[in-house]
């Protein structure tokens, strides 16, 4: 197994500071290449839906007990039991329940608060989802619970695009690559070459040399 000494660190960074033109360059093809897959790309349009839950407060159903449902069972939104229940909600539709899942995103707006989103390419398959889940939500936590306390406030009416960020992140993506692969083949070369820059690269005390030999250029010296 390779030992590598603090020089040839020093000797890395120098033969990166040596070949900056090139990672300069190769970074910039990474750039140059993921814009032109960005712009031959046809932009992705995706659309999201939301409906809200929240908690009802009645002479039984304390705040506490409506706090905890909501803490405790949002994960429920994305479960097999709620997607399932959904899908059959959706029948006709040709979602299945696997579709249904990867489409819903949940977030606690607060204690008392849950957003159920759904998004896809087709804004009516996106209200139908988010609706359909929260429907579904709202009834396996009335089945599990034995209350109403989990009722939906709105639902989904209208859908709005948003950006996948998949362009933006290829953009920055691309050049990051080219230029890390620069670097690698770049310390690479300067660690498995054969040429020494320091004595001190073949003994840390440079007494313990007999002679060092130094390679002429002989075409330099015409």
């Amino acid at each position: 197994m390779n030992e590598y000494s603090s020089e040839d660190m020093k000797q890395v960074l120098l033969s990166l500071f040596r070949n900056k033109l090139l990672i300069v360059l190769i970074t910039g093809a990474g750039l140059f290449a993921g814009l032109l897959y960005t712009a031959l790309r046809p932009p992705a349009v995706e659309y999201s839906a939301t409906a809200t839950l929240s908690v009802a407060f009645g002479r039984d159903e304390g705040q506490v007990s409506g706090n905890s449902i909501i803490t405790n069972y949002s994960g429920l939104a994305t479960s097999d039991r709620v997607c399932q229940y959904a899908a059959s909600l959706l029948e006709g539709e040709d979602l299945t329940v696997n579709q249904i899942r990867r489409m819903v995103h949940v977030h606690e707006d607060s204690s008392y608060l849950l957003t159920i989103s759904a998004r896809n390419d087709s804004p009516r398959l996106a209200i139908l989802a988010a609706n359909a889940v929260a429907e579904s939500f709202v009834t396996q936590v009335s089945v599990m619970t034995g209350n109403r306390t989990v009722r939906l406030v709105d639902s989904a009416r209208s859908a709005d695009i948003v950006d996948s960020g998949g362009r933006t992140s290829l953009l920055l993506l691309a050049p990051a690559a080219a230029c890390i692969l620069a670097c690698v083949i770049v310390i690479l070369t300067e660690l498995y070459t054969r040429t020494l820059h320091s004595a001190r690269q073949c003994a840390v005390d440079e007494g313990e040399l007999l002679a060092v030999i130094p390679r002429i250029n002989k075409a330099a010296r015409r």
